[in-house]
């Protein structure tokens, strides 16, 4: 277990640096929001178009997995929002978006990096299968929920709406399309392009760990330990466990994706659950539930990691 934490100590020591960095001043933490732009809306594009597109074996999605991994996000956002709404007795807008921090994983800005450094190449495959579920299923379909379930009961047919034009115009989502369209047809992008997109994925990981450093020393600790550990323990215990589980009972899942699979769903919530949780009063405590599992994703990973690789 000691060389599984020492391996991932890296992957740690950069979000340590971000956090530093951004707490002390030497970078202002209003540069993280840019920093943030350009790992999401070009590090990350470019990452999808080289797993997918450009490898002349592999990197083929896989439809077992993305249905095992659609429906283990699924349960736990279901399994959380009862849970919080009939144990915590907690409001219905309110469980869905607690529920919501429990089934969407950092899968771009963690899950890549931690899972790249131990099962290589396959880890960005995994992350684009991800990134179309949490982008295009679970984050909207808590969004639409806690926001129909509100005492104003918004519209579901506008809901729908606003989700769909945000799907559509997620960078990410686009990149996998573009990918997948690429590879279909067999379409050689050429030498030049494809270094190009390479050095740009390479760029992806770090920059995506100091984001997460300097996103977490912008928050602050506010309490609300009983709602932030529900979420912490749904998050970093159930969606794995229901992840897991899918992965291992759904047929023509990759026994090469599975190990990966349940490590992007062990990893923290994603960074913008405050953001999406501040127009239903919860910035305070999605924040503090951001800040402690990342913190503690720390021992949980390296856990996880210990019984995924057989140390």
């Amino acid at each position: 277990m000691l060389d599984i934490f020492l391996t991932t100590l890296p992957i740690y020591l950069l979000i340590l640096l971000g956090f530093a960095a951004v707490r002390t001043g030497y970078i202002d933490g209003g540069h993280i929001s840019g920093l943030s732009q350009f790992a999401l809306k070009v590090c990350m594009p470019a990452l999808i178009v080289s797993a997918i597109a450009m490898p002349r074996e592999g990197g083929a999605l896989n439809a077992s997995f993305f249905s095992a991994f659609l429906l283990g996000s699924v349960a736990t956002l279901l399994v959380g929002f009862a849970a919080v709404r009939v144990l915590m007795r907690q409001s219905a807008p309110d469980s869905w978006v607690l529920a919501m921090g429990m089934s969407n994983s950092n899968s771009g800005y963690m899950g890549f990096p931690v899972a790249s450094l131990f099962f290589g190449p396959e880890a960005a495959v995994v992350f684009a299968m991800a990134v179309v579920i949490e982008s295009a299923v679970t984050l909207p379909l808590a969004t639409i929920a806690a926001s129909a379930s509100g005492e104003k009961g918004a519209k579901l047919g506008e809901l729908l709406s606003n989700a769909a034009r945000a799907i559509v115009r997620n960078p990410l989502i686009i990149a996998v399309c573009v990918a997948a369209l690429v590879r279909s047809l067999g379409i050689q992008l050429g030498g030049p392009i494809e270094q190009t997109v390479r050095m740009l994925a390479v760029v992806s990981a770090p920059l995506a760990l100091f984001v997460v450093g300097g996103t977490v020393a912008r928050m602050s600790v506010s309490g609300h330990w009983r709602r932030t550990g529900a979420v912490a323990v749904g998050k970093l215990v159930l969606h794995p466990v229901l992840v897991a589980t899918m992965l291992l009972v759904i047929p023509g899942v990759p026994q090469s994706l599975i190990p990966i699979g349940i490590l992007f769903a062990a990893m923290p919530m994603v960074t913008i659950y405050p953001i999406l949780a501040a127009p239903f009063g919860l910035s305070a405590v999605t924040s503090t539930a951001l800040l402690v599992s990342t913190a503690l994703s720390c021992i949980t990973v390296s856990i996880v990691l210990g019984f995924l690789t057989g140390f």
